[in-house]
């Protein structure tokens, strides 16, 4: 029992241990997860860019025209108008219609373009006078849209701030449209900028009742209005920032092709081919760049400009705020100021004026061949003939060889010279010798210096005897200061 004990228990004891012993297995072997794959993104493709449709443009619809209106002569009628014909008389301007004048404020910055559908009238002539002050400024004194062109009376003004100045108006003719930008004051370092073309014009309507105008007879551009007394509806280009007074002292335009070109620092040029002003002759003309000069110049034909009714300026117009009151128009009458200057050229009745032939250029004519005339010789000076029958006085006798006389033959025979009486001959004037050239006469040679002869010794007359001055003493040096009292003792003693 005791050898199965020994042997049983142990046993038992051992398959226990085995049993609730764990096994203990090795840990799995770590394997990395595979690296993240890169793909790229797509390539980004913009969008397109928003294109810019421009609005169509304002197609002008003119109204209907009133009883008893008669539209102006376009350009092609001139050839048949009595109006534009070439005659002897006198130019006669026409009646300008009735002018709204008034007083402007103007603003202190650039306002805003406008379009207007038709064309300013002729300038109207004012007097600025003197400059009041120094710094004042010539304002006004042009075209100006209020529901209709109104004239802008000029006067003198002040700028409103220190180092402000004054900018021109600004006319512009885009496809019979006038781009207007009025008169305003512009800030120091501040320069105008033209409307771009690309910018959209707000084209505005008249007033009610307002009856429209002939459209701009010209090339597209900036532009001035016409002078006094001209065709309503032409335009005078000229460069940016030109005052409208320059063209004041101008004949009348009757037809276009006058404009205005860059002068000097002071002046402007205005130029005109045959056939545009009154007269119908060709314009070339200085006239003043500054606008209180230019509005002072003497007139051809004179259409004063109405003074206001209100002393009280008024706003400038703006679409946004709508218009705004205006007296009432007056009556202007043209008077013609130089009469020497609207005179037409003589021409033959019933000629007309064509204005396609005045703008096809003048054909030049091509090389002619060059012909030659044979020269006779010389004249001599002082050589005169008789005149021979049947010459003419101051002509010059025909030049024949002369015949050789036959041997016995007394020569001037053979024309009957036996039978005339014999004549002096011809004084001749006597040949004066050329002037002969001045010869220098010929260097001698190098001669021994001549001594000039000894002069006497002139007497003089005695002279007194000058006592001679005593001879100043000669300056002692000062004595020395003694040191002290002692010293000065000792040396008074």
């Amino acid at each position: 029992m005791k050898r199965l004990l020994v042997f049983v228990v142990p046993a038992v004891f051992g398959l226990t241990a085995c049993v609730v012993a764990p096994v203990r297995s090795q840990p799995p072997a770590y394997i990395p997860p595979p690296p993240p794959r890169y793909v790229p993104p797509a390539q980004y493709v913009p969008p397109p860019p928003p294109q810019y449709v421009p609005p169509p443009p304002p197609e002008y619809v003119p109204p209907p025209p009133p009883d008893g209106y008669a539209p102006p002569p376009d350009g092609s009628a001139y050839g048949q108008d009595p109006a534009y014909a070439q005659t002897d008389e006198d130019y006669v301007p026409p009646p300008p219609p009735p002018v709204v004048s008034v007083y402007l404020d103007p603003p202190n910055e650039e306002p805003e373009p406008i379009g207007v559908p038709w064309a300013p009238p002729p300038m109207l002539v004012e007097e600025p006078g003197p400059m009041p002050f120094y710094g004042a400024y010539w304002t006004g004194g042009y075209w100006v849209w209020q529901g209709d062109w109104v004239w802008a009376h000029g006067r003198w003004l002040a700028p409103p701030y220190a180092g402000y100045g004054w900018t021109q108006p600004y006319y512009e003719n885009r496809g019979g449209i006038v781009v207007f930008v009025p008169g305003y004051w512009r800030a120091p370092g501040a320069v105008f900028i033209a409307p771009a073309i690309g910018v959209t014009v707000l084209v505005v309507e008249p007033r009610p009742g307002v009856v429209r105008g002939p459209r701009c007879d010209g090339p597209e551009g900036v532009f001035v209005p016409p002078p006094p007394g001209s065709r309503h509806g032409i335009i005078v280009p000229a460069p940016l920032g030109t005052a409208p007074a320059v063209v004041v002292g101008s004949p009348p335009a009757l037809h276009r092709g006058m404009q205005v070109r860059g002068g000097d620092e002071g002046h402007v040029q205005i130029v005109a081919p045959a056939g545009v002003t009154a007269n119908g002759r060709p314009l070339t003309m200085a006239a003043p760049r500054l606008a209180h000069l230019a509005a002072a110049q003497q007139p051809v034909v004179r259409v004063a400009a109405p003074v206001p009714a209100s002393p009280t300026p008024i706003r400038n117009f703006s679409p946004r705020q709508g218009f705004v009151h205006l007296p009432e128009a007056r009556p202007v009458r043209p008077v013609v100021a130089q009469p020497a200057l609207v005179q037409r050229p003589a021409a033959n009745p019933g000629q007309r004026f064509d204005p396609a032939q005045r703008q096809q250029p003048a054909q030049r004519p091509g090389p002619q061949p060059v012909q030659q005339v044979p020269q006779s010789p010389p004249q001599q000076a002082g050589r005169q003939f008789a005149p021979q029958p049947g010459q003419q006085p101051g002509q010059e006798p025909s030049r024949q060889p002369a015949q050789r006389p036959e041997p016995n033959q007394r020569p001037g025979a053979e024309r009957g010279f036996d039978s005339m009486p014999r004549q002096e001959p011809a004084v001749r004037p006597a040949p004066q010798p050329a002037p002969q050239p001045r010869i220098a006469p010929p260097v001698p040679a190098a001669e021994a210096p001549r001594v000039a002869p000894p002069q006497r010794p002139v007497a003089q007359p005695p002279q007194p005897a000058v006592a001679p001055r005593p001879a100043a003493p000669a300056p002692q040096a000062p004595a020395p200061k003694p040191r002290n009292e002692r010293e000065e003792k000792e040396r008074h003693g």
